[in-house]
């Protein structure tokens, strides 16, 4: 058996590996450009760098674990295959219709997402079922013969399938299903009972429909992958990450590829909750910093958050995805200057092609990176660790013609403006996601990681007042690394909705016995043995009368009268904690059962690195720009392979590694801890 498995995070700008090796414990890290037309090309150029440097044959990987922004680039881009739809009679228009709720309530104006399969390839067939289960309407022969013509006739490479109720009953979309298999072998079909088993009609619809929409887009990529991996690592098993947090097996993804609408933050997330429980911070939010993005994560009492309700594009998904807020602020967001003359930065990207002026690629639009390089806070001849030269004057005459000279700036106001209005635009999503969820920040560590996220995140902190920054030791690869701790997961969902006071505990024993069977069939699918299988129930209950449901923890074991008064108490107080209210005297209702079917991987094995002997020295010093400062300082500049536990210093400092620079600001404590992170502290 080899020894090594390997992480790959393809994001916007980089292509991340981490190999880990079980021998020794011993990480490297590859970081080489992104290739979005062939993102499988440059995770293979990964592959092959990260070989080669570790000197190790190829057969020794077991493992290659995959991020992947596949599928979302898919949606937000317009490829996806063409789809058709074929849905109960007099529900053709669900998708169109949607939901009253507006993105920005008050613009009057603003349009609904254009529907990913169009009215004419929508297909209705006669049948019908009851929010119980029963059949009222029995699934008529000649219109389902009708609709797989029209189907077929439509030239459409993938079907969903989304019937009224069949989260109660998947009897007819079963036999659609099978219909549409028999008679067009070479599409792909889903179902919505395969990929959603829960209630509301729309979001069930829209999530199926995705899935089956990027079915061959998905399918295609696999092929691809599939190729490369055989020839690179014959003997490595490979996943792929889900929006949930755990992996999936190819297989598994060929058929839900809308689990992997948030593959690649979700890598990020579970790095983060690692090195929480690795240094003993259970509270802590993920700042995730790269080229296209800023994804912020929480986790709380050692924990993620989740939620079962997502969009990708404006198209609802509704699965369990970890709570990632994703915006649109990177070191390639493009500063430019709106029709009122004001100075904007983002969300458009330069991304990988061309990327940052300073990257002499083609780019001629200022940037972030830009910014901070003519800033002084990055070194021309040493990013990635001297791998790609970065041109200065380029950055500094693009800064000046475009935004300087226009609003009457010097270069280097101009820049400095640039990275205050970025840091705004992060500063507020990063209170959006804890003060405004009634997460106090002082209770919380940040922990930066992306390239561009220790650039960024000790001014952010300072801000929002977070107690400490910490800086993993390889953060522009660290959701990389996050793929290396994945387990295999499964959730299973099925709408039971009844009144606390009306419920069947007999009938919850079933619904939860139903899931779990559901769940080891698909661990033994995986090849997992049972000795690594757990499973995890949960409930969502609310208010009757309300239109949202909060998820609660349901207690192991058998389940009787006690199981469900507990059930409402944990409610009870989880809505008090989420929404400061409760209301114990009013009527509450099951609406929708899960389970969450885990099969565990071996953990990396990390040790305490042993404290520095020697005093701390810099490699050199040069001008930064600082506000706290006036203008620009001399500023001691470290090699963070030099950085030993115990070592202490005072800001400002630049921290230069390979995978990203780390900028401590003038006031500000840098210190090591044991497991070789850089805790920032802000100034008392």
């Amino acid at each position: 058996m080899g020894t090594i498995r390997l992480g790959v995070d393809i994001g916007g700008t980089f292509t991340d590996l981490v190999l880990l090796d079980d021998k020794t414990g011993q990480t490297m890290v590859v970081k080489v450009p992104s290739q979005p037309n062939k993102p499988a090309d440059a995770l293979a150029a990964a592959v092959k760098r990260a070989l080669k440097q570790a000197n190790a044959p190829a057969e020794s990987v077991n493992l290659l674990n995959h991020g992947t922004t596949i599928v979302t680039n898919a949606v937000l881009e317009g490829n996806l295959a063409r789809t058709a739809l074929i849905t109960t009679s007099g529900f053709r228009d669900v998708l169109e219709i949607g939901r009253h709720v507006r993105p920005d309530m008050y613009d009057l104006n603003q349009d609904k997402p254009t529907p990913i399969v169009p009215r004419d390839l929508r297909f209705e067939v006669k049948e019908r079922m009851a929010p119980d289960g029963n059949v009222l309407v029995s699934l008529e022969p000649g219109s389902v013969r009708a609709a797989v013509a029209a189907a077929k006739a439509s030239g459409a490479s993938a079907i969903a399938i989304g019937f009224l109720h069949a989260y109660a009953n998947t009897e007819h979309e079963t036999a659609m299903k099978a219909e549409l298999i028999a008679a067009l072998p070479e599409v792909s079909v889903s179902a919505s009972s395969d990929i959603c088993r829960e209630i509301r009609e729309f979001e069930r619809i829209s999530t199926v429909v995705l899935n089956a929409a990027a079915m061959p887009v998905v399918s295609r990529y696999l092929e691809i992958l599939g190729e490369l991996t055989a020839d690179l690592i014959p003997k490595a098993r490979v996943l792929l990450m889900q929006s949930n947090g755990g992996s999936m097996t190819v297989g598994a993804a060929r058929q839900a590829p809308a689990h992997l609408v948030y593959s690649g933050p979700a890598a990020g997330v579970l790095a983060c909750q690692f090195i929480g429980q690795l240094t003993q911070r259970p509270n802590v939010l993920g700042f995730d910093m790269g080229g296209t993005s800023t994804d912020i994560s929480l986790v709380y009492r050692g924990e993620p958050l989740m939620t079962t309700e997502a969009d990708v594009g404006g198209y609802p998904v509704k699965l369990p995805v970890l709570d990632v807020n994703t915006i649109g602020a990177g070191g390639g967001s493009i500063a430019w200057l709106d029709s009122g003359g004001g100075l904007r930065v983002g969300p458009k990207s330069a991304g990988a092609d061309p990327g940052p002026v300073a990257y002499q690629q083609g780019g001629t639009e200022p940037t972030v990176t830009d910014a901070n390089l003519v800033l002084g806070r990055l070194i021309p001849d040493r990013f990635l660790g001297g791998e790609m030269m970065l041109d200065p004057d380029a950055a500094l005459v693009a800064i000046r013609k475009k935004i300087a000279e226009p609003l009457g700036l010097d270069p280097i106001s101009a820049a400095a403006g640039i990275l205050r209005i970025a840091n705004a635009n992060m500063e507020r999503a990063l209170k959006v996601s804890s003060a405004e969820r009634g997460y106090d920040p002082r209770d919380f560590s940040l922990i930066a990681f992306g390239g561009a996220g220790p650039v960024h995140a000790a001014a952010l902190a300072k801000e929002v007042g977070f107690a400490s920054v910490l800086v993993p030791e390889s953060p522009g690869v660290f959701s990389a690394f996050g793929l290396l701790v994945a387990d295999l997961r499964h959730d299973f969902v099925r709408s039971y909705m009844v009144g606390l006071d009306q419920v069947s505990t007999k009938m919850l024993t079933s619904f939860y016995a139903d899931l779990q069977a559901l769940g080891e069939q698909a661990l033994k699918d995986d090849g997992l043995d049972e000795q690594r299988w757990t499973f995890q129930r949960t409930a969502d209950l609310r208010y009757v009368g309300q239109a949202y449901e909060v998820n609660v923890a349901f207690p192991d074991g058998s389940i009787d009268a006690d199981t469900v008064a507990e059930v409402k108490s944990r409610f009870h107080g989880e809505h008090q904690r989420l929404f400061a209210h409760s209301a114990e005297d009013d009527p509450v209702e099951f609406v929708s059962l899960r389970m969450v079917a885990t099969g565990s991987v071996d953990a990396p094995t990390f040790r305490k690195q042993q404290a520095l002997s020697t005093p701390v020295s810099q490699a050199d010093t040069r001008d930064v720009y600082f506000e706290e400062a006036n203008g620009f300082t001399a500023c001691p500049i470290y090699q963070r392979q030099n950085l030993y536990p115990g070592a202490e210093f005072q800001g400002p400092a630049i921290i230069e590694q390979l995978d990203t620079t780390t900028v401590v600001h003038p006031g500000q404590t840098v210190s090591v801890d044991d497991w070789g992170s850089l805790i920032i502290g802000m100034e008392g």
